[in-house]
């Protein structure tokens, strides 16, 4: 008897453990980022300096183009947003980033409808299948333990947002003036 405990007990500590919830992302941009770490990776350029420093009719946003600024008030502190990131190749209308405390807790990214299926390929290769929908439901969802992604294909426009579960929590704290944490 005993030994049959101590069989079980080892091929339950050898068994491999769960895999931790992945954070759900779009190209090297991934939510709980921080904002030291993108504004490196992205090239992130003040738009208000950029457009101070302006020599010709273009401000200088970078490589990737990402313009961005502080804002006041609960949904972000800083925002950043490009309108020239491309995505596998096609264009993207626009990538916008919100950061509180010097964390990404939302960013969405909106492209020519043309483009849906495009789009739901590169979701699908980074953050794996979505939830069931209906079958004539052109709006997808992908969820886990640490926030979600939804997918909307509209009349001209494909719109994905990607959130932090915590982001509802972290704008409320933010408006009743607490310290917002990133979980």
């Amino acid at each position: 008897m005993r030994s049959g405990f101590i069989v079980a007990l080892l091929a339950l500590l050898a068994a491999p453990a769960p895999a931790a919830e992945e954070t759900f992302g779009l190209l090297d941009i991934t939510l709980g980022s921080s904002y030291a770490r993108l504004e490196r990776d992205l090239d992130f350029r003040s738009i208000t300096d950029s457009l101070a420093a302006m020599s010709g009719n273009k401000p200088d946003l970078g490589k990737r183009g990402y313009g961005c600024m502080r804002r006041d008030d609960a949904q972000a502190d800083i925002g950043c947003v490009s309108h020239v990131e491309k995505l596998g190749g096609i264009d993207t209308r626009e990538i916008r980033l919100n950061f509180l405390n010097g964390r990404l807790y939302q960013f969405s990214m909106s492209a020519e409808v043309q483009y849906y299926d495009a789009v739901v390929a590169q979701l699908r290769s980074r953050n794996g299948a979505p939830q069931p929908a209906a079958a004539a439901d052109d709006n997808l969802r992908w969820q886990n333990e640490s926030g979600r992604i939804s997918a909307y294909r509209g009349k001209d426009l494909v719109f994905v947002n990607f959130e932090l579960d915590s982001y509802a929590d972290a704008v409320k704290r933010k408006r009743e003036g607490a310290s917002v944490e990133c979980n």
